[in-house]
């Protein structure tokens, strides 16, 4: 069992939204952006453990700085769809309105010279 989930998010960087793939299966979760990725691997009795590209590192490199509980966030929806808690469609409604909150909080970024040097 495969969901595959395409997500719009808005990049500073670039001034537009990028394409980041979202993969659930039953053993791991994948977030791409191209050829830069992060996984999520489940383990039995465990707390599941992250590979890869830190997905803050990722999304930092598009001028992306989500809040810290983001990961907690996508990897709490991975295990309700593992868990059959939620079905792929309900899948990908949720992680739309966690993507809509993060685009929220980057637009919503400072504007200001001072702040456009930090970030």
């Amino acid at each position: 069992m495969t969901t595959t989930i395409a997500a719009e998010i808005f990049s500073p960087r670039w001034g537009h939204t990028d394409t980041y793939t979202f993969v659930l299966e039953r053993e791991a979760m994948t977030i791409s952006m191209e050829a830069r990725e992060a996984k999520c691997i489940w383990r039995d009795n465990q707390d599941p453990i992250w590979e890869g590209e830190a997905l803050h590192d990722i999304l930092q490199n598009d001028s992306i700085y989500p809040p810290a509980i983001f990961q907690d966030l996508v990897e709490y929806l991975w295990k309700s769809w593992r868990g059959g808690e939620i079905n792929a469609t309900d899948a990908e409604t949720e992680l739309q309105e966690i993507i809509t909150w993060l685009n929220s909080i980057t637009k919503a970024k400072p504007k200001t010279e001072f702040w456009g040097k930090y970030f």
